[in-house]
C-alpha cells in the first residue's frame, strides 16, 4: 500500500496533464491604441483544441476597419499554454496584422494584462496598446421593449430568442425565435412579425423582422455590456413599408 500510494509501484508516478485554459464560445476583444488610432474591437467566434491551438473569425468595429479594406472576416490563430498564456494573430488584408499577447482566465471567459502590435503598410501598422476581451453571454431568452418610432406610434417588441451554440461559417451565432409578440404595428405593416434574420457578434445583437404585410422590414442593432446580455440597448429601424424612415431608441430587457 506504502508503495502504491508514492510511486504507483510500475514505473513512478504519472503527473496529470494541466489543464488549458480555453477560448470556446462568442468573444469581445477590445484594443485601446497608444496612438491615436483610439478603440477598436473585434469580435466574433473563438474556439481552442485540446492541444491549446485556438482559431476563430472575428470583425473589426473602429478605425481599423478602414485599414483592413473590404476584408470584413478576419481570421485569427494562436496558441494558449499552460499557464493561460494566449499568444494569437489576426490576418488582414495587405500583409496587416495585429499580434495579440494576454493572460486567459482559468475558466477561459476573461483576457487581461493584454497587449497588441501591428504590422503593415496601412494605418494598422505601428500601431500598439492594451486588450481586453471577456466571453459574451448567449443571447437566449424572452426579451421585450418599447420604442416610439413617431409621436404617434407605440409598438412594444416581445421575442423568444434562442442562439445558436454553434457559428457560421462568417465567425456569428445565428439565432432563431420561437415566438415574437407585437402590440401597436399594425399601421406599419407589423400587425405581426417574422425573423427574417438574427446574429450575435460580440456583444452586438442584430436582428430583421419581417411584417406580416410581407413588405415591411425592421432592423434591430444592439448591444450590451460587459458579456452580460440580459439588456441590449439599441436602435430599431423600420426600413421599409408604411413608417419607412422611422425609427427609435429601444432597450430590449430579458426575462
Amino acid at each position: 500500500m506504502l508503495c502504491w500510494l508514492l510511486n504507483g509501484c510500475g514505473g513512478g508516478t504519472t503527473v496529470p496533464p494541466v489543464p488549458i485554459h480555453a477560448m470556446n464560445g462568442n468573444f469581445s476583444i477590445s484594443a485601446i491604441s497608444a496612438g491615436a488610432s483610439g478603440v477598436n474591437t473585434f469580435a466574433g467566434a473563438v474556439q481552442t483544441d485540446s492541444a491549446g491551438h485556438v482559431t476563430g473569425i472575428v470583425h473589426v468595429q473602429g478605425s481599423f476597419l478602414f485599414c483592413f479594406g473590404l476584408l470584413l472576416e478576419l481570421p485569427l490563430t494562436g496558441t494558449i499554454d499552460s499557464t493561460g498564456r494566449l499568444d494569437a494573430t489576426i490576418t488582414g488584408s495587405g500583409n496587416q496584422a495585429i499580434t495579440l499577447n494576454a493572460i486567459v482566465s482559468p475558466s477561459g471567459a476573461l483576457l487581461s494584462d493584454g497587449n497588441y502590435s501591428g504590422s503593415g503598410t496601412s494605418c494598422v501598422g505601428g500601431d500598439h496598446g492594451a486588450i481586453t476581451g471577456f466571453q459574451v453571454q448567449p443571447f437566449t431568452g424572452t426579451y421585450s421593449g418599447t420604442f416610439n418610432p413617431s409621436p404617434s406610434t407605440n409598438i412594444t417588441l416581445e421575442l423568444a430568442l434562442t442562439q445558436s451554440a454553434v457559428p457560421d461559417s462568417r465567425g456569428t451565432f445565428p439565432l432563431s425565435a420561437s415566438r415574437i409578440n407585437l402590440t401597436g404595428g399594425g399601421a406599419c405593416g407589423f400587425a405581426s412579425a417574422t425573423l427574417a434574420a438574427g446574429a450575435a457578434i460580440g456583444d452586438d445583437l442584430e436582428l430583421l423582422l419581417l411584417g406580416s404585410d410581407q413588405a415591411s422590414i425592421m432592423i434591430f442593432t444592439g448591444t450590451a455590456t460587459g458579456g452580460d446580455t440580459r439588456v441590449v440597448r439599441g436602435l430599431i429601424l423600420v426600413d421599409t413599408g408604411p413608417c419607412s424612415g422611422q425609427n427609435g431608441l429601444v432597450n430590449l430587457s430579458r426575462q
